[in-house]
């Protein structure tokens, strides 16, 4: 809690009563890996700050488990429907290790965001970064070829395979887990 309160104080200074109201609401939350942290179809209007562990956004479709995306420490997760409309998630958010996280939920963003400027400022910069990540995603994983795919995620995070199976890393390059291991073979 303390980590996130010194990363905000290091951009934009906030005030006593500022870091008061954040150490009164974050919480720290422990999911053991596999939990459902955000369920598709519910609204969960928190954001998580990940301290430890990978999370994975998946959907379920045609009777297939396909991954959209991986978060890693140091990463901030949140249902963009939920938080910013306050409708149903339309993915499922997972932990796929043991992992520790800082929930911050939208009452206190809205309470911060009208008492200060410096919370405001950023967050401004918090959701840039987040639409950055997002563009930077679809750009490697838009290679034709998936060896390339996989390189660009390897580059990205190379500590994923640590926690989550390999059938996972292929259904987010598009690949099934036998191409993979040829991937991973010639590689």
């Amino acid at each position: 809690m303390e980590t996130l309160i010194s990363i905000i104080n290091e951009h934009h200074k906030l005030a006593e009563e500022e870091e008061l109201l954040l150490r009164q609401t974050l919480r720290t939350l422990h999911f053991p890996k596999g939990s459902v942290v955000i369920e598709e179809g519910k609204i969960d209007d928190s954001i998580y700050f990940i301290r430890q562990g990978v999370w994975r956004a998946h959907i379920e479709r045609e009777g297939e488990d396909c991954t959209l995306w991986f978060a890693v420490q140091g990463e901030t997760v949140f249902s963009s429907w939920g938080h910013i409309r306050n409708l149903p998630s339309r993915m499922t958010i997972s932990s796929s290790s043991n992992s520790v996280v800082i929930e911050m939920k939208k009452s206190t963003v809205q309470k911060l965001s009208e008492m200060s400027p410096s919370f405001n400022s950023w967050l401004h910069l918090l959701y840039v970064d987040m639409i950055l990540n997002s563009d930077n995603q679809l750009v490697d994983i838009s290679y034709p070829k998936a060896e390339k795919r996989y390189l660009a995620f390897m580059k990205k995070m190379p500590e994923i395979f640590q926690h989550v199976p390999l059938k996972e890393v292929a259904g987010f390059i598009g690949v099934t887990p036998q191409s993979l291991s040829r991937i991973r073979a010639k590689i």
